[in-house]
């Protein structure tokens, strides 16, 4: 029998999270204030994220920033340039998007969040940081998300190292943003055998990538104990990106980005619905998670926690806690695959036994 093409909501128990949030009057999640930051390529009109015609669109563009063409500029993706054209478009569809409104039946379901207001930022044109010019747009998104009342930011970028002292303040952003208690959740990467920043920070969730059998996805010879946490990132649905009309866009490359082509819709700038690979895919299923997380227990969490770095300990603490086991050889500091619902229905952990994570000695390596 053929794998269902929605395992990866199946493995995270996605939908029975969903029972436990509250509801609209039309059955849809309630989210409240919740707003994620997503700090990528930038969006398309996809109609994966609502009606933008009608202005129902859950994304907020309006609230996004745009490096690349300025500030007064909607964080569009114009998928005319090299690098990853599209990469936002298509993480953001398995972060938030709802393929049932496109008549998709339940097996062909995307999105971890369905509807989940997400404010896209338009950083990078490509996802691998390699130029410090690409750090400084992290942190500046960092902030900008922070500003924007983002409480999750989600990451599907990295780089594996970076010479000393050329951070581009990526790490600074990074523990303010922590101080503030702002859950940010990064891609580990798979470009090279070492997890990439900003996943390895100690103050990041870092995201690794397992396939349908509960297997790593790939592995890490360096940093591997900075994994927090590890989510489908094999052959998972997402939307392609749309391309505006008139727009002549370019093909992603894909040794720089595993995922970036579809295996089944045939492009990658036509919108239809294709698998995708990567750590990058892992990561929205986490900060959807935290979304949720969030959604359902901000009362209590608030009412627990004096300090706002200690939301996102308790979090980091209750991925390990809540976590489903790997197949194969477990890692060493006792991380798994997520259960989104079992980590909503855990108990909030004490205070104390939650400790701020150091900030990094050195912000490369």
């Amino acid at each position: 029998m053929a794998p269902r093409p929605d395992w990866n909501l199946l493995m995270v128990r996605a939908r029975e999270a969903w029972r436990l949030l509250p509801k609209l009057p039309d059955g849809s999640i309630d989210w409240g204030d919740i707003r994620v930051g997503h700090l990528d390529t930038g969006y398309t009109r996809h109609p994966i994220f609502g009606d933008w015609a009608a202005g129902s669109a859950w994304l907020r563009p309006e609230d996004g920033l745009n490096l690349l063409e300025g500030a007064c500029a909607l964080p569009l993706d114009p998928l005319d340039y090299e690098g990853n054209p599209g990469h936002g478009t298509r993480t953001c569809s398995l972060l938030c998007g709802d393929a049932t409104r496109l008549g998709a039946a339940p097996e062909s379901e995307i999105g971890i969040a369905p509807r989940l207001p997400v404010v896209p930022c338009r950083i990078v044109n490509s996802v691998v940081l390699i130029r410090e010019r690409h750090r400084t747009a992290v942190a500046d998104g960092i902030r900008h998300a922070m500003g924007a009342g983002c409480r999750v930011v989600s990451m599907s970028l990295g780089t594996p190292t970076f010479p000393p002292n050329m951070t581009g303040g990526m790490g600074r952003a990074v523990d303010d943003a922590y101080d503030a208690g702002i859950i940010m959740t990064a891609a580990g990467g798979q470009v090279i055998d070492r997890l990439t920043y900003p996943a390895k920070y100690n103050r990041t969730i870092g995201c690794g990538g397992v396939t349908r059998q509960r297997r790593i996805w790939f592995s890490y010879a360096i940093g591997e104990e900075l994994v927090d946490v590890w989510a489908p990132a094999e052959d998972v649905l997402r939307a392609d990106a749309l391309a505006e009309a008139g727009i002549a866009p370019l093909a992603p490359v894909e040794a720089d980005d595993p995922g970036s082509l579809s295996t089944e819709s045939g492009g990658s700038n036509d919108g239809k619905i294709g698998k995708g690979a990567g750590t990058s895919y892992a990561t929205v299923h986490v900060a959807a998670a935290a979304a949720m997380w969030l959604r359902l227990r901000d009362a209590e969490i608030d009412a627990t926690y004096s300090k706002p770095w200690q939301r996102v300990e308790a979090f980091r603490l209750l991925l390990k806690q809540t976590a489903a086991p790997i197949n194969g050889a477990s890692p060493a500091n006792g991380s798994g695959v997520l259960d989104i619902e079992r980590l909503l229905q855990a108990p909030l952990p004490d205070r104390s036994k939650l400790t701020k994570a150091a900030k990094d000695k050195n912000k490369f390596a």
